[in-house]
């Protein structure tokens, strides 16, 4: 107990206690000290990374927004070329 002196009591619910049991130890208290070093080292870094992730989707939003205008240009102009093609095929038809 010479590295722990440490000692408390605390009351928590059973989906807690479920979610300790579950991490990597072997005993209750090793699980719970690593769940909270963990959280407290790890969830920052994730954190971080998750805001990066979601710039990059923003990008790629905004990206894929203006290439779907482009694109609807595009559609505008091929049809406008479409019917005056059609327009002067009609036209020379006549003649």
């Amino acid at each position: 107990m010479a590295g722990k002196p440490n000692i408390r009591s605390i009351r928590f619910s059973d989906e807690l206690a479920e979610l300790i049991d579950r991490q990597v130890g072997n005993t209750f208290t090793e699980k719970f000290e690593n769940l909270v070093t963990r959280c407290v080292w790890e969830l920052p870094q994730r954190e971080a990374e998750l805001e990066e992730v979601q710039k990059q989707i923003r990008r790629e939003e905004k990206r894929l927004t203006e290439l779907r205008k482009r694109r609807e240009k595009l559609d505008q102009a091929i049809s406008d070329i479409q019917r005056r093609l059609d327009y002067h095929l009609k036209e020379l038809e006549k003649l």
